[in-house]
């Protein structure tokens, strides 16, 4: 199966660069038989948790976050917790003057959970996700941690069922939540295979801030510790940090609708937009060589739109504002 390879553009960075990788050497051999994978058990009955790192190798993030926790010691006080490390060698790439680039070594990770892919893989990332499947698929719940490019508000994504949006609810998340149906947006994502796989679980990702910035660690960190403590799986000694951010008062909920892609080199928004702005149907979005490119509904919002547009990939996500 041909793989489009993961482009990026080679242009320096235009966001201020507040945190490099640190070095992940010391638990590269984790206690599973696979690299970077930590499991850590209570002895007590309970649920069985995933939260991973670096599905995108420049999202510093999330690795933080796992490193605070192993670094300090923290088990759960019941159940099972296993923390993984995903892309490492895309993460060790990167380059404070290219820093979108390590985003990946061959292909998106988060496109690649789906049997397609994961039945004749044939990239690195296809090769991880193999590695990693038995403790996706066994997992009661995940959190799968990310960031974004521009400076938005951090976010929440799941699959919209009952499930998940009473958990998400009950985190008291004060940032937006997108919700989306399964099978119809991105298949190939994380989160998706494990809800295929789920049985009463909760599968979320946690977008924390931009890449680059030291407030989105500590988003990442807190959002990590609120997914344990609604487990009943935190030990009460540790304490909850406040989030990274300024929590957002307005923030709602979003129904994930479709991703544009750019069908030419020539897609151009209409002016730099960072995501959330907000059109009623039929205001211009962007145009694509000669094609005008319209809000298809009113309360359309535009998330996570593409730094540099490339022909054939996804552009923006439009949601609904509910």
């Amino acid at each position: 199966m041909s793989v489009p390879p993961c482009r990026f553009s080679i242009a320096e960075s235009d966001s201020p660069v507040e945190l490099l990788p640190r070095d992940l050497s010391a638990w590269r051999q984790g206690n599973c038989g696979v690299d970077y994978v930590h499991r850590l058990e209570s002895g007590v009955a309970g649920p069985e948790l995933v939260i991973q790192a670096l599905t995108h190798g420049n999202e510093i993030c999330g690795a933080n976050a796992l490193l605070w926790l192993l670094e300090r010691g923290v088990r759960p006080v019941k159940g099972s917790l296993t923390l993984i490390f995903a892309n490492v060698e895309a993460y060790n790439a990167f380059d404070p003057q290219r820093p979108f680039a390590s985003r990946c070594l061959d292909e998106d990770m988060n496109r690649v959970w789906h049997a397609s892919r994961l039945t004749q893989p044939d990239t690195h990332e296809a090769r991880r996700a193999i590695e990693l499947l038995p403790f996706i698929e066994n997992a009661d719940s995940l959190l799968d941690l990310h960031s974004t490019t521009f400076a938005v508000a951090p976010m929440l994504i799941y699959p919209n069922n009952e499930c998940n949006r009473r958990f998400a609810d009950q985190l008291a998340f004060p940032f937006p939540h997108l919700l989306y149906d399964l099978g119809q947006y991105h298949t190939g994502m994380l989160i998706s295979e494990h809800e295929r796989h789920s049985d009463g679980g909760f599968s979320l990702v946690a977008e924390c801030g931009q890449h680059f910035a030291e407030s989105t660690s500590r988003q990442a960190l807190a959002i990590t510790l609120r997914f344990l403590k609604l487990h009943d799986m935190l030990d009460e000694a540790v304490e909850l940090t406040d989030w990274g951010y300024l929590p957002d008062s307005t923030a709602g909920h979003y129904r994930i609708d479709r991703v544009l892609k750019a069908e030419s080199e020539r897609f151009r928004f209409v002016e730099p937009f960072n995501g959330f702005e907000r059109f009623n149907k039929g205001e211009l979005i962007a145009t694509d060589d000669q094609v005008l490119v319209a809000a298809p509904f009113d309360n359309c919002a535009l998330i996570m739109p593409a730094r540099v547009p490339i022909v054939g990939e996804e552009v923006v996500t439009l949601a609904e504002c509910l």
